[in-house]
């Protein structure tokens, strides 16, 4: 559809927000920096537990050792020493057992049951609120410490064993040292850390909605600067247009009148068939081109307010169409009409400015449409009490980028076009508290939709 396009177009400026991959970078960056301070804090944690599992692993060993080594009633020293040690400070349970069996001491609590621990000295497991860690340690007894005469392993001089005490306690061997530690501490700091960082998720997150709204925002802020610089320009147009619409209402149409009757004086008067009467014709033809375009230029500077009264779209379309029939014919077009079944819906039309909104929908699609082509124009009642009319056409179309434009007055891409026809026919179904839509129809050209509620302007 051939349609009225800006002749001195100039791009509105928008403001440049700061796109979607610049908003992903930045959340991505503060979402790296989050888990890496988790981990970092949950490694911190670990190593902790680790170090102070060691260093009371090698204190109890070392304790035990000690404790072997010298004095009497080795094993009931052990024992106590052992129940010591579980009694008091982050350890809950401590025991000692003898590889080679034979001994097995234990004191305090342990999990039940145990999980698979390495016996290294150095693996700490977690179990619940137990830290766990088994390692190995070797007792070599020095004597029972009885008597002066006992030498080692509770045995005299000449090899043979006298003192049942010493017999006792034999502990010399390879033990495993198992301890379990409170862990309560640290999972206390590991769950500051899962909540610093759940906080901090948070944040991020609102972070997130607040740059999402601002560029919203800044977008908001953008089609309304645009909205109202389109309206700025209809805006001076409009006045530009009103201070020559009544004078040239007056000077142009009562000369164009007065040659249209003499044209079709001529048209009378010559043959039927002749050249004259074809001129005469042709004459009539555009002498109603030069009338239609300076209604359209009178009807768009009119201030007056629209006048609502109930009416029939149907009856006014059809009507109007039959008005159109000369124009249709001498393009050879046809026209198919899309009605809802007679009697129609009813609506609150202001009748002058839905005859604009129609009559120049069908004009630019009669303008646009190939000879031998269809202008199908549909009225079809919609959900919520609203009415939508659509006129389609068969001609080029109109590209994306062009559909704004091509609503702003004195715009034109025809030769010698006033670029008003779409400008009325948005300012007719804005009055009736609708919009105007551009779009492309189903088999090629240009498809125009009107929608509007049924009530008026404001739901009257």
């Amino acid at each position: 559809m051939t349609r009225d396009v800006a002749a001195a177009d100039r791009p509105l400026q928008r403001p440049a927000p700061w796109g979607p991959a610049a908003l992903l970078l930045i959340l991505a960056g503060l979402a790296a920096v989050i888990v890496w301070q988790t981990w970092a804090g949950l490694d911190h944690i670990d190593r902790m537990m680790g170090e102070r599992s060691r260093t009371l692993y090698r204190m109890v060993a070392t304790e035990v050792r000690n404790v072997a080594r010298y004095g009497a009633a080795r094993l009931e020293r052990l024992d106590e020493v052992l129940g010591e040690i579980a009694a008091g400070g982050d350890v809950e349970g401590v025991s000692l057992t003898r590889v080679a069996g034979g001994v097995a001491l234990a004191r305090g609590v342990f999990p039940d049951p145990l999980p698979d621990l390495e016996v290294d000295g150095r693996t700490h497991v977690l179990d619940g609120e137990a830290l766990l860690l088994a390692g190995p340690t070797t007792i070599v007894t020095q004597g029972c410490g009885g008597c002066a005469t006992c030498g080692a392993g509770g045995a005299d001089v000449a090899g043979e064993p006298h003192c049942p005490a010493a017999a006792s306690t034999m502990l010399d061997g390879d033990y495993v040292v198992l301890l379990a530690i409170d862990a309560r501490p640290y999972l206390a700091l590991r769950r500051g850390v899962w909540l610093q960082a759940l906080a901090a998720v948070v944040l991020l997150l609102g972070l997130a909605g607040g740059l999402l709204a601002y560029r919203a925002q800044l977008r908001r802020a953008a089609r309304m600067g645009e909205a109202l610089a389109v309206a700025g320009e209809r805006a001076r147009a409009l006045e530009r247009l009103g201070r020559v619409a009544a004078g040239l209402a007056h000077e142009i149409k009562n000369p164009v009148g007065s040659l249209r009757g003499f044209a079709q004086l001529l048209a009378e008067r010559a043959g039927a068939g002749s050249q004259e009467a074809e001129y005469a014709r042709l004459m009539v033809a555009e002498l109603d081109g030069i009338t239609r375009r300076i209604d359209r230029l009178r009807d768009y500077a009119r201030p007056a307010p629209p006048r609502f009264a109930p009416a029939r779209p149907n009856d006014r379309i059809r009507r109007i169409a039959a008005l159109l029939e000369p124009d249709l014919a001498a393009r050879r077009l046809r026209l198919a009409l899309d009605l809802p079944p007679d009697p129609g819906p009813e609506a609150n039309l202001d009748e002058e400015r839905f005859r604009d909104l129609v009559v120049n929908l069908l004009i630019n699609a009669i303008e646009a449409s190939p000879e031998g082509g269809t202008v199908t124009v549909r009225l079809t009642a919609l959900d919520g009490d609203r009415l939508a009319l659509e006129v389609e056409d068969q001609g080029p179309g109109i590209p994306p980028e062009e559909r704004e434009r091509v609503l702003r007055p004195f715009h034109s891409t025809k030769p010698g076009g006033m670029g008003l026809g779409l400008a009325v026919a948005q300012q007719a179904v804005e009055d009736h508290g609708g919009r105007l839509e551009l779009g492309a129809a189903p088999g090629g050209g240009a498809r125009v939709r009107a929608e509007w509620p049924r009530r008026g302007a404001g739901g009257e």
